[in-house]
């Protein structure tokens, strides 16, 4: 008997939902495609969480000059962007994970984080291109690639509490809906 790989079963149930989304999207079946984006939401927030996990600290150096510290304990969440300059979904997305930090700037710490593979002067070009404000990290050493994305796939999304731990980690591309329900879980209400 085998027994049940809950992240890989999950992560299979993700790709197979992307695949249905693209094909209803291309033919026109919005209402279909909709449904299954909300769908998908929910299996990335409830299904893909990482309870009880906990990032090794990290000491990062900014595209700014100072460092990254992950987790940078305040009391805040860390939403953490793993990304490359050659991922197209990540370059898009990336305004997005800015507008984060600064619609939840009293509860939450974003943090982007280039793959080793990026020179730096290419990350200084994106960043200044798409105007980011959020500490960009570089990760000279693989360090944090290897604990955020160590197949290298990106774009990787992990949100921590203000010890470390993984609270969800999400491979792929997120739209701000997505990202605000995430969030929205973990803050008291207002």
């Amino acid at each position: 008997m085998e027994v049940c790989d809950f992240t890989r079963d999950a992560g299979n149930i993700y790709l197979f939902l992307i695949i249905i989304i693209e094909i209803c999207e291309q033919m026109c079946m919005l209402v279909i495609g909709n449904t299954l984006k909300y769908a998908l939401t929910t299996i990335l927030v409830v299904v893909v969480g990482c309870a009880d996990k906990t990032v090794t600290p990290l000491d990062l150096p900014a595209l700014s000059g100072e460092r990254v510290h992950i987790p940078d304990v305040q009391g805040k969440l860390t939403w953490v962007n793993t990304w490359s300059t050659s991922c197209a979904i990540c370059l898009k997305e990336l305004p997005d994970v800015e507008a984060l930090q600064h619609d939840y700037a009293d509860q939450l710490q974003v943090v982007a984080i280039a793959l080793p593979s990026d020179p730096p002067n290419t990350v200084l070009d994106v960043q200044t291109r798409l105007q980011l404000t959020l500490p960009v990290a570089l990760d000279l050493e693989g360090q944090a690639a290897r604990q955020f994305a160590p197949d290298l796939v990106v774009p990787r999304h992990h949100l921590l509490d203000a010890h470390g731990r993984i609270l969800h980690s999400v491979q792929g591309k997120l739209t701000v809906a997505q990202m605000r329900t995430m969030l929205e879980q973990h803050f008291p209400s207002q």
